[in-house]
């Protein structure tokens, strides 16, 4: 940013709200609704119509690109010694680099859970999870490849067990959607079935009704 955009920035910071990425204002609306919980119904109300349906595809799209763009090089440039003198392997580098290109999709699929659009959230959900299964089937996978090979898999583990703890907090939790989930695991992901099962665990019960 040039010394006049900096100083056109503090008299209005309006404008440099603006000039944000899309990204970089997507997390910044999240930490502000994060700070704010105040704010969640009228940001609901202005981002409904914008919202829309989300297509589990797309965001496999979205995340097999985001994830797949990482290479070596973003691992070793993350790696080694710090400015504040910590050593970081390049496996915790490893972690950090993807952690980083989910953030944004993970944020997603919190927000709509927290604007009760449980529909969406699952689509983010398995959206998510087969992007970074798809990228963990390609060959030649030179961003994994002697470092951290399992990270794929635990960091859906992650999403599935964010999804969960969303859900179980909503005072719509569905025993269906959980069923949705396990088929759409034992289809899509068959290789990760297993331990994704386990990190969904069982379903939660409907309280009884009073007669």
């Amino acid at each position: 940013m040039t010394a006049r955009r900096r100083a056109k920035a503090r008299r209005d910071p309006r404008g440099l709200v603006d000039a944000l990425g899309a990204r970089a204002a997507q997390e910044l609306l999240g930490r502000l609704l994060d700070a704010r919980p105040d704010l969640v119904e009228e940001a609901a109300a202005l981002a409904g119509p914008d919202l829309g349906a989300v297509s589990v595809e797309r965001v496999a799209d979205e995340v097999a690109r985001a994830v797949g763009a990482l290479d070596i090089h973003d691992v070793w440039s993350r790696s080694g010694r710090q400015q504040d003198g910590r050593y970081i392997e390049p496996t915790e580098a490893t972690w950090i680099v993807l952690e980083e290109a989910i953030h944004p999709f993970l944020r997603d699929l919190e927000r709509r859970i927290q604007l009760g659009r449980e529909p969406e959230a699952l689509a983010i959900c398995q959206g998510a999870l087969l992007g970074l299964y798809r990228v963990e089937q390609a060959e030649g996978d030179d961003f994994l490849e002697g470092h951290a090979p399992d990270d794929l898999g635990e960091e859906a583990a992650f999403l599935v067990e964010t999804w969960k703890r969303g859900r179980r907090r909503g005072s719509r939790a569905a025993p269906e959607d959980w069923d949705s989930m396990r088929v759409f695991l034992r289809e899509a992901l068959p290789e990760w079935e297993p331990f994704l099962i386990r990190a969904l665990g069982r379903a939660p019960t409907r309280p009884a009704r009073c007669a």
